[in-house]
């Protein structure tokens, strides 16, 4: 009796046991679908110049990224599901430091979006390391066909390409200022400096226009009377200049190209769209240059600025920041298309793009390989400020093929 009495309170202890077990197994199933998911993360790598000679166009690229992703947070993250975050490196200007900065942040950090310098050398050398990992890379405010010509696949210009700008202004000079005659500056210090004016010389020639002329700077020049005494010496002054000269060597050159009273219409590109340029006075007034980034060409580039303005306290610099804004739009698109937040899927979204609306007009990928297709806005400077004359929409034959 006493051991028959054991073995049932034995019996019922077990029982006991295997029904508390349960109830902790089922309890812990109720808990864990209670508990909200844990998004997955959008991790974007970025390594350009915050310091030296190149912070002047990689930073507000970013301050532009780092608005986008502010606000997306706030809704959720990427297309609403996926928390982005974005860890920065400053390379410094500086090409060693860019490989080095490069290696560190994929050794450290599982991306899904890589973002280099717009300059080509450091591009190319931070892009093909990113691209061994399989994620999209983008390069800033770089107009270069010349870069993804070289890293290929996954790797994309958010901006308008060279190849773009030559091929507006020349149609502009044809077509608006009815020039028959133009003169081109270069310089070899970059794929930009060198290869723009050629692609302006291939669109202007084929719409019956002339180049007069052709003379070549060097970076950072400090005097261009050589240059300017070439110009007067031609029998005619040329209907329209084609220059290169950036923010830094414009002044000079612009001066000394009216001091020696010479009118001819100069067209620039988007280099020249800096409060400085458009400062220097009666000089300047007349000069055209390009953008993707005119705040009366629509409200939401209007809206864009207004709130940079708060952000960043100014807008001087709201153009690169612009750019850098409608990528993420972009790259939200692709997600939004992708139906997923995975890097491949993004990638291979990203290139089929097509007209989608962002702050720099309606922008396309599919078709245009890793060049967008978007409005070119051409600007005149009178009174000290950018005036907006009109944009540009090129169709795909009207675009000179890249040149390496």
């Amino acid at each position: 009796m006493i051991l028959t009495n054991n073995k049932n309170q034995a019996r019922h202890a077990i029982r006991e046991k295997r029904m508390f077990r349960k109830a902790i197994v089922s309890g812990a199933l109720v808990a864990s679908l209670a508990l909200p998911a844990i998004a997955e993360e959008f991790v974007i790598g970025a390594v350009n110049a915050k310091t030296g000679f190149m912070a002047s166009y990689d930073a507000p690229f970013m301050q532009g990224v780092s608005m986008f992703v502010a606000e997306a947070n706030e809704r959720g993250g990427l297309a609403g599901q996926y928390p982005i975050r974005l860890i920065e490196r400053d390379d410094r200007s500086d090409i060693q430091q860019s490989t080095i900065s490069t290696s560190e942040i994929l050794a450290d950090e599982k991306l899904d979006l890589f973002i280099t310098s717009a300059l080509v050398p450091y591009a190319v050398s931070a892009g093909m390391q990113a691209l061994s990992q399989g994620m999209m890379t983008a390069h800033g405010i770089a107009s270069q066909p010349t870069i993804p010509a070289r890293l290929g696949e996954g790797s994309f210009l958010v901006m308008m390409s060279d190849a773009h700008m030559g091929a507006v202004n020349a149609k502009y000079a044809l077509d608006d200022l009815s020039a028959k005659t133009a003169y081109i500056i270069s310089s070899d210090f970059d794929p930009f400096t060198e290869f723009t004016p050629l692609y302006f010389k291939e669109v202007f020639e084929a719409g019956g226009g002339k180049i007069v002329g052709h003379s070549e700077f060097a970076y950072d020049q400090q005097e261009f009377s050589s240059m300017v005494a070439a110009i007067k010496a031609l029998p005619e002054q040329p209907d329209v200049i084609m220059g290169m000269t950036f923010d830094n060597d414009f002044p000079i050159f612009i001066n000394q190209l009216r001091a020696a009273g010479i009118t001819s219409t100069y067209l620039g590109t988007d280099v020249l769209d800096q409060p400085a340029v458009r400062g220097l006075g009666e000089v300047v007034e007349g000069v055209h240059y390009l953008t993707m980034a005119a705040p009366n060409a629509s409200d939401d580039a209007a809206s864009f600025v207004d709130r940079f303005k708060v952000a960043y306290g100014g807008d001087d610099s709201f153009y690169p920041a612009m750019v850098g804004y409608s990528f993420m739009r972009l790259v939200e698109q692709a997600s939004i298309n992708a139906g997923s937040g995975d890097a491949k899927a993004i990638r291979a979204a990203f290139a089929d793009l097509e007209d989608v609306t962002t702050e720099i007009g309606s922008v396309t990928l599919k078709g245009y390989g890793a060049l967008p297709n978007l409005p070119v806005h051409i600007m005149r400077i009178e009174g000290g400020e950018g005036v907006y004359v009109k944009s540009t929409l090129l169709t795909s034959d009207e675009i000179p093929d890249s040149r390496i």
